[in-house]
């Protein structure tokens, strides 16, 4: 694993959720109280953009099937996924949102 950095810190508000493509996979970002999160945009059930589901405080909910996750341990919430949801770390480095991503 090895950090990468994706974005400037500042660009990512609470309860919005920005998506960066990068060579492993579409990360989405946001931010909950003064932590910024990370999980892979694609829902574990059907592989829909999970980033146009709702977004409530630590629970996204995928806007086709209504699967429901925890961004940050990526825990199924609610049905039909029965996978968790990848989560990555995230750091602050000058400013900018790192995020940890597999080589």
């Amino acid at each position: 694993m090895s950090y990468r950095r994706l974005i400037s810190a500042n660009e990512v508000k609470e309860g919005e959720i920005k998506v960066v493509d990068t060579r492993y996979c579409r990360v989405a970002l946001t931010k909950v109280g003064n932590d910024y999160l990370a999980f892979e945009d694609q829902c574990t059930h059907d592989g829909e953009e999970i980033s146009c589901g709702t977004l409530e405080g630590e629970v996204i909910t995928c806007p086709r099937h209504f699967a429901k996750f925890n961004i940050r341990t990526g825990e199924v919430l609610e049905r039909p996924a029965t996978e968790p949801l990848p989560v990555f770390k995230t750091r602050v480095v000058e400013e900018n949102l790192e995020v940890d991503l597999e080589d």
